[in-house]
């Protein structure tokens, strides 16, 4: 592939962005590799504007991740990436379109940036800057003059001096990486379709070629190096797959591990986890991250599956900690219809018990679905009977509900449902047969409407489900046995309609995705029985998995755990609960059998951490938990169910992740 494709475009940003990193700043930018210090927080950010010759400075709170603008720097024509050296003192710009390198002093209290004088020359298209391990040499890759420029970094002042002359690369280098000894460097060249390798003169940084350049796939654009330095990946573009490769200790010379492993579509960039077990490939084309296992011998990869993102991933990062993440089961949460109320649980942690939170809460009138955000601090509950939504705070410690506000809804909302991010709310008006979206306050968790309700194009919407991604929102229309689909513009949070609804079960009654962003799953309660769908990548479109599978009598409630493995159904009728396993390629259900419930079971929730599954049953008013066999899905009951109000229709749990 010619090296001026427009795939250059597209990735021309994909190099912009550099994290100083602990107390007294560190980390490594455009690919380098480099030892964090051990306080691994983020301090400061900094990204290149190519279109208005600037450096975004942002500042990191500590606590949140949130980033804070703090102005920006000059610098010459087309930064087009952006390296900090490993001590946090110094940055450095490739300046794409004055084929040049800009250089700055970083201000340890604010983070400003401070030219280091004029800039230093470089080749021609300079599109990547990385700064060694040891923070004395930096290395820039020119695309259009098909070379590497090499330079020292002063100790003391930062300022860049060039290495000679450029070294020679293939036909357009993209991005330039270091291992983490900083003996050598190798370099993606995108317009020849290799990978050049280099060692590293540990006096003068000088680069010396090992060999000539290995074949890798179609349109290279980066490299990674493992941690222990063993093996690199390569992400190529233009063929969809990731290269794996074996490092020789002694030269640096790379040998290839086997036939490129699949990706998805423009995999721009491969991720490597600090201890070097799992890679992480970014998908430019097909909005997915590929998750690999390593194998630690060979430095093979094995496909792990993959999760959405939400458009045109470029880059990851990670972070390095002590202990794994835990997601911890904290409080549950029941709508009951009767009673006009919701009961609150604590949920012990070890076994999955439930405790009551003190009396109930008063809600609307009706109300019949109850969701959670994604951090935990407020609560909604869809009033069927008085056309309302309530809104509660959650006590951090208590879990016990503080009602905030009550917002007008549509006509008989029976379903709310909250985007990934926390920022929006969407409603299911059954009778009006509309959806509605409202913005949520950061603060306090009151919602306010976006914009008028907007037709879901099949009668009585019933149920609504934001996927994993926060881009796509479905509803299933009960009485005109479909799913309507929208996408979700990502600043206002408003819905447009994606194509005609399409085809479901007899009375869909619940839409529910699986965490990956995948799949869909509607429980059809006049057809006893469960319609999968795949969810198109880019498009948010869904395709039916083959014939729907069979539930039990009136399935009115379907929920995936958070692994993606299982899927569980409540099925009215048949006063019971039914267990599937997914299957990750396809999507397709496999039953694994049913346990036992209460009296006529009406929604059925999985706790964050994946252990427990919750069902209310609406005759005999009680939420039933069960232990999930990590293994199998398989339910067991844990003890007799805990007391409800009249009528509990809806169930929901939230969590912590520490």
């Amino acid at each position: 592939m010619a090296k001026n494709s427009s795939y250059t475009v597209a990735l021309a940003c994909a190099f912009t962005l550099a994290l100083v990193i602990g107390a007294c700043g560190g980390g490594g930018g455009g690919g380098a590799s480099s030892a964090a210090p051990a306080n691994n927080i983020p301090r400061f950010a900094y990204v290149g504007n190519s279109s208005d010759n600037t450096v975004s400075i942002y500042t990191v709170d500590a606590a949140t991740g949130q980033l804070r603008a703090r102005g920006y720097a000059a610098a010459d024509s087309g930064p087009s990436s952006v390296s900090v050296d490993p001590s946090g003192r110094f940055a450095y710009v490739a300046n794409q379109f004055s084929n040049n390198v800009s250089a700055y002093t970083i201000n340890a209290a604010s983070g400003a940036l401070t030219s280091v004088g004029a800039a230093v020359a470089a080749g021609s298209g300079p599109r990547s800057v990385t700064v060694d391990p040891s923070g004395k040499f930096a290395y820039v890759a020119n695309f259009d003059s098909n070379n590497v420029s090499a330079y020292t970094i002063n100790a003391a002042s930062g300022a860049l001096t060039s290495v000679g002359a450029a070294v020679a690369a293939g036909s357009g280098p993209f991005s330039v990486t270091v291992d983490p000894s900083g003996r050598f460097a190798y370099v993606a060249n995108f317009g020849s379709n290799n990978v050049s390798a280099y060692s590293i003169n540990a006096a003068s940084g000088a680069l010396a070629s090992v060999g000539a350049a290995v074949a890798a796939g179609s349109s290279p654009v980066s490299v990674s190096v493992d941690p222990s330095g063993k093996f690199a990946y390569v992400a190529n573009f233009g063929s969809n797959n990731v290269s794996a490769y074996s490092i020789n200790a002694a030269s640096g010379a790379l040998t290839s591990v086997g036939a490129a492993v699949a990706a998805g579509s423009g995999p721009a960039s491969v991720t490597l986890d600090p201890s070097g077990k799992f890679a992480y490939v970014a998908n430019f084309g097909s909005n997915h991250v590929s998750a690999y296992s390593i194998n630690a011998s060979t430095g093979a990869l094995t496909s792990l599956g993959t999760v959405r993102t939400r458009s045109s991933p470029l880059l990851m990062a990670m972070t390095k900690g002590t202990a794994a993440v835990r997601y911890t089961p904290k409080f549950a949460y029941a709508a009951n219809l009767v009673t006009n109320d919701v009961s609150a649980y604590t949920i012990n942690t070890a076994t999955g018990a439930l405790t009551s939170v003190g009396s109930a809460v008063p809600a609307g009138t009706n109300p019949r679905f109850v969701a959670v955000d994604p951090a935990g601090k407020f609560a909604y509950v869809a009033n069927q009977g008085s056309n309302d939504i309530s809104t509660y705070v959650i006590t951090a410690t208590t879990g016990a509900l503080i009602p905030v506000s009550v917002t007008g809804a549509g006509t008989a909302p029976t379903s709310v449902s909250i985007d990934p991010s926390g920022r929006f709310a969407y409603v299911a008006n059954n009778i009006s047969s509309d959806v509605s979206s409202y913005s949520i306050n950061a603060a306090n968790g009151t919602l306010t409407a976006i914009s008028a309700a907007i037709p879901t194009g099949g009668a009585n919407p019933i149920a609504v489900s934001v996927d994993p991604s926060g881009r796509f929102a479905y509803v299933a229309n009960n009485s005109a046995a479909s799913v309507s689909a929208f996408s979700i513009n990502a600043t206002t949070g408003a819905l447009t309609a994606i194509g005609a609804p399409v085809a479901a079960g007899s009375s869909p009654n619940c839409v529910s995705i699986d965490p990956s962003g995948k799949f869909a799953y509607v429980a059809n309660f006049g057809s006893n029985n469960v319609s999968a769908y795949t969810i198109n990548a880019v498009s948010g479109a869904l395709t039916s998995v083959g014939a729907a599978v069979a539930a039990g009598s009136a399935p009115v409630s379907v929920s995936v755990d958070p692994s993606g493995r299982f899927a569980y159904v409540a099925n009215q009728f048949s006063n019971n609960v039914s267990a599937y396993t997914i299957n990750a390629a396809s999507g397709a259900l496999t039953p694994i059998g049913s346990v036992s419930a209460g009296t006529n079971p009406t929604s059925v929730s999985v706790d964050p951490s994946g252990k427990f599954a919750y069902v209310t049953s609406e005759t005999s008013n009680d939420v039933s938990a069960y232990s999930i066999n990590a293994s199998s899905g398989a339910l067991t009951s844990i003890g007799a169910a805990m007391a409800a109000g009249t009528q509990p229709f809806s169930v929901t749990t939230t969590g912590t992740i520490e």
